[in-house]
């Protein structure tokens, strides 16, 4: 029997997040809405500091699925992961009026990239060195050429929504995870209920957030497939079928980052604007298909999983 838990956070974002795609060099798109690996980040970040592991962690580059880790401790938390999964929603923000008419407006994310100077310089081969070195200093190709060779310019994207709110739901083997971290599980669940609210960023540093509502969940439901569930948070596409409501589709990378169709609740979905549903609104309903299996930890938060042997 395994002793399944979850990990929820929901959050507001102070300006946005930035989570790019993998694999990309010159141009690096960023993210709508951030995928399972970035949900399990953001939890293990707070765990293993609270679990005082931090200084004992190796950095490379892993294999993992179709990418690579950097940290070495995220192959064990992965592998431990049932399942993971974000949700944006909007809160009802009044707008500002004159007069008896009273209106309220939406947050949104709005995917943008903007230029700037990288150092390329160390990533370069040796053609382009002996290009760099060979200008003179301070000369006419030092500032034409060399620069711009050693600094070229990159397209960094970044998604913004400032005052949007997110929620973040991880699903663990707690038996594994205390198995591969070599902590007893009763350590485990007294930490992890304190790690739910370190959860200061999401993405990279600079997308801070701050917690509204954090919760370790000792008792999570196990939903199979034909059963209905209604969910705030995206879905793979092939574990359902959507039922009623909003439900747009976007293609994510998934825990093992390869990429895969998911439904994403919410009025608008695309790869550069996504338009939530209101903060208590009601949630689009799916049926579940085979083989896939949803862990839920209250209305409206459910995460749905393919790993159905965990």
């Amino acid at each position: 029997m395994h002793n399944l838990r979850a990990f929820y956070t929901k959050a507001l974002l102070s300006w946005g997040f930035i989570v790019r795609y993998r694999g990309v060099s010159a141009a690096q798109p960023a993210l709508p809405i951030p995928p399972p690996t970035t949900v399990v980040g953001a939890f293990a970040y707070p765990l293993i500091r609270a679990l005082e592991m931090s200084s004992h962690i190796a950095i490379g580059s892993i294999d993992w699925g179709e990418g690579k880790l950097i940290s070495e401790i995220m192959k064990p938390l992965l592998k431990a992961t049932v399942s993971a999964a974000a949700g944006m929603a909007s809160p009802q923000y009044e707008r500002a009026h004159r007069g008896p008419r009273v209106g309220y407006f939406k947050v949104g994310l709005a995917v943008y990239q903007e230029l700037g100077r990288i150092i390329g310089a160390p990533y370069k081969g040796d053609t382009e060195i002996g290009r760099i070195k060979k200008a003179k200093l301070m000369s006419s190709e030092f500032f034409t050429e060399a620069i711009t060779r050693a600094m070229p310019v990159q397209a960094v994207g970044a998604t913004y929504a400032p005052g949007l709110k997110v929620e973040l739901l991880w699903i663990v083997d707690a038996e594994k995870v205390s198995r591969e971290l070599n902590v007893s599980l009763e350590k485990l669940d007294t930490v992890a209920k304190k790690a739910v609210y370190g959860v200061v960023r999401l993405g990279s540093k600079e997308g801070l957030v701050a917690i509204e509502d954090a919760r370790y969940i000792e008792s999570v439901r196990v939903h199979k497939p034909g059963e209905k569930i209604s969910t705030r948070l995206y879905v793979p596409k092939s574990c359902a079928e959507l039922v009623s409501g909003n439900a747009g589709e976007l293609v994510l990378p998934n825990l093992e980052y390869k990429l895969t169709t998911y439904y994403v609740p919410a009025e608008v979905v695309s790869h550069n604007i996504l338009i939530p549903l209101y903060e208590g609104g009601l949630a689009p309903t799916f049926r579940l298909l085979e083989p896939c299996l949803a862990f839920s930890i209250n209305s409206g938060v459910v995460s749905v999983s393919v790993r159905y042997e965990f």
